[in-house]
């Protein structure tokens, strides 16, 4: 045998194999068939319905523990907030209750104090009221002698309860301290700006100015009349501050 027929031999064999696929294109190929068709292809709803349902459970089940959590928590919150919502009522009544006894306790050490000033000054009424009671047949040397007991009895009670006279007399002019109500010139230089008289007594109580020194303050010669030709309404002014 050539090869020219051997050729021939093969591309027959070939071209009937490929005629029996061509005449049955819908049927498997031998050997084939049984395995896709008979088992996977018969019935694949069937196949996954058991899956689909045990999943569905599954998920049921996990839905229900998540609520049965979320439903624990939610009651534990709102105990806390229960407690919480006590708790600031008892604090909002305790601190009611501690500023009404606040109250209480600086009206009570208000009206001691008071009473103890007013105790302190009991001996100087005492005083008074005898000297009144011996004006009329006492001298004027023991009238007056018995005055400035008086007197420096009260000033002694009240600089222990912290009132001290403003000191001015001699002093330079300060206005945080005293208010000037009238001016004196003066020819000399040094006094110029100093407080020449005291017209009534300043206080502070405990450092703190109380009333200020009534005063009279020296100003330099010719100085009032130079002002008044510069402005007739400065006559009567405080000294210009230093």
């Amino acid at each position: 045998m050539d090869a020219s027929q051997d050729n021939k031999m093969n591309n027959g064999t070939a071209s009937g194999e490929m005629e029996e696929r061509l005449t049955s294109p819908g049927e498997a190929p031998a050997g084939e068939a049984g395995e896709g068709t008979g088992q996977e292809t018969s019935s694949p709803a069937g196949a996954g319905a058991e899956p689909v349902e045990e999943s569905n459970e599954t998920v049921g089940e996990a839905s229900q523990e998540v609520l049965n959590r979320l439903q624990g928590e939610l009651a534990a919150k709102t105990e806390a907030l229960a407690e919480l919502q006590q708790r600031y009522l008892r604090l909002q009544a305790d601190f009611d209750n501690y500023r009404k006894r606040t109250r209480r306790e600086y009206e009570e050490l208000t009206r001691l104090a008071n009473a103890r000033l007013i105790e302190s000054l009991l001996p100087i009424l005492d005083n008074l009221e005898l000297a009144l009671a011996a004006a009329a047949g006492a001298e004027k040397q023991a009238l007056e002698t018995g005055v400035e007991m008086t007197l420096r009895q009260l000033q002694e009670i009240l600089a222990r309860e912290g009132l001290m006279p403003v000191a001015a007399l001699g002093q330079p002019f300060n206005p945080e301290l005293h208010e000037a109500v009238a001016r004196e010139e003066t020819p000399e230089p040094d006094k110029i700006n100093l407080v020449v008289e005291e017209l009534r007594r300043g206080y502070t109580l405990h450092g703190k100015l109380l009333r200020p020194a009534m005063v009279k303050v020296a100003v330099a010669a010719g100085a009032t009349e130079q002002e008044n030709k510069q402005d007739p309404h400065a006559a009567n002014s405080a000294p210009a501050e230093e």
